[in-house]
């Protein structure tokens, strides 16, 4: 595959990606986060099935490798609850940005580990990145009224998901090497999807999945396959090649598309600390990938 369609594939996975946020803050506060979670799994598996089943990938993975497995789809269950969660009380834009300063989260965890070796100019952007974090958190709010602000428990919602999609890609990377990107984008939503399913069952969620209307059913289904099977699947097979705290420089790319959507779609607006912390944010998480000495993308 040449270095241009390698390109021109996680540009758009970063904005299938980003359409995920505006579709939250739609759904948001009329179906339960953790049903939006199972549907956006269970579709994306259901989707994955006939290719998988077409190129016969289908094989139980090796013991030692199911641990993993299942806390790579646990670690990303925890951040699509969060940002149905979070998104209420924020934005569609704070989300994608707070949530994709994951690659920082890679950047300070890879090196412990998965011993991902990251240099020391990296730290720097570490900082910066950080910086940006707290601008968007606080959003011009006072310090001393920080728990009062239905705003800034979203945004801290938000935050701690970036630490979880951290931990799944971070743990991804060494599956994909062993297996391929599709086996573990498939195995990864199907064991989420059937931890949510007993949840749910459990809970007695299940029953308000009959008054779904029609523009549900087709953010739902959107979210299942624009947003996850295609570029999730095509992200983890990027790892194939790439370190894992590299590939996730392509995150910056979602809070953009994101913005684009939102404007489209949705009333919102940016405040000048959210435009000031994605900036500082993208500017962190530029400076940890420029000290790569790799390039981005591999033949």
């Amino acid at each position: 595959m040449s270095k241009l369609t390698w390109t021109l594939l996680l540009v758009a996975s970063m904005a299938c990606i980003g359409a995920f946020y505006p579709i939250a803050k739609f759904l948001a506060g009329s179906i339960e986060p953790l049903v939006v979670a199972f549907f956006r799994f269970a579709l994306a598996a259901l989707a994955l099935l006939p290719v998988m089943l077409y190129q016969r990938s289908i094989r139980v993975p090796r013991r030692e490798d199911i641990f993993w497995l299942f806390l790579v789809a646990v670690c990303g269950i925890v951040p699509t609850v969060f940002i149905v969660v979070g998104v209420e009380s924020t934005n569609s834009v704070v989300a994608a940005i707070l949530i994709n300063t994951n690659p920082l989260v890679i950047a300070l965890l890879s090196p412990l580990l998965i011993s991902e070796r990251v240099r020391a100019g990296a730290k720097v952007g570490l900082v910066v990145g950080f910086l940006g974090v707290v601008a968007i958190v606080l959003n011009g709010e006072s310090i001393f009224n920080l728990f009062n602000s239905a705003y800034v428990w979203g945004a801290l919602i938000l935050s701690s998901a970036a630490i979880f999609a951290g931990f799944s890609k971070i743990y991804a990377k060494g599956l994909v090497r062993i297996y391929d990107g599709l086996y573990v984008t498939f195995f990864g939503t199907l064991i989420s999807s059937v931890v949510l399913a007993l949840i749910l069952a459990f809970t007695g969620k299940f029953a308000a999945v009959v008054d779904f209307s029609s523009s549900q059913i087709l953010a739902l289904v959107a979210v299942g396959i624009i947003c996850t099977a295609l570029p999730w699947t095509i992200w983890n097979s990027s790892l194939t090649h790439l370190d894992v705290h590299v590939a996730a420089s392509f995150n910056l790319l979602i809070p953009i598309f994101t913005t684009f959507y939102s404007f489209l779609f949705l009333d919102e607006s940016l405040s000048m600390w959210i435009f000031a912390g994605m900036l500082l944010t993208s500017l962190g998480v530029y400076v940890v990938q420029k000290e790569e000495p790799r390039p981005a993308i591999i033949q």
